[in-house]
C-alpha cells in the first residue's frame, strides 16, 4: 500500500533543558493574599495586562464601582510588557505598597 500522507504526532516531547515561562510546571511557593472582609474605602487596582480589549473592560469595571461602591477607589493601570511577559516589577511593587486589592484581567 502506497503511503499518501504521514502525520506527525502532536504531543511534545521532552528535549532537555530548562523549560520557563507559561509552560513552566514549577508550583508557585507564594500563598494566595487572604481575602477582604469588606472593600469599602481600601484601594482597588484594575490592571489591564495588554489582551485585546482590556481597556476597555477595565474602564466599565471602574465604572461600576464609581456608580455602585462609590467608597472604594480603583486604579487603572496598564501593565509592561506584553500579554504575556512581564518587562519590569514597578507595577507590582506599587500596588504591594499602595493596594489592598488587585483586579488582574483580560478581554477579548
Amino acid at each position: 500500500m502506497k503511503i499518501l500522507l504521514e502525520a506527525m504526532n502532536p504531543e511534545a516531547e521532552y528535549q532537555g533543558g530548562t523549560v520557563t515561562g507559561m509552560f513552566a510546571t514549577r508550583q508557585s511557593t507564594n500563598p494566595l493574599a487572604r481575602r477582604l472582609v469588606s472593600l469599602d474605602g481600601k484601594t482597588i487596582y484594575l490592571v489591564d495586562i495588554g489582551f485585546g480589549g482590556g481597556h476597555k473592560f477595565m474602564q466599565q469595571v471602574k465604572d461600576w464601582f464609581k456608580e455602585n461602591m462609590p467608597s472604594v477607589t480603583t486604579i487603572r493601570r496598564r501593565k509592561t510588557g506584553n500579554a504575556f511577559m512581564d518587562d519590569t516589577t514597578d507595577l507590582w511593587d506599587e500596588i504591594k505598597e499602595k493596594g489592598h486589592a488587585a483586579l488582574i484581567g483580560v478581554a477579548g
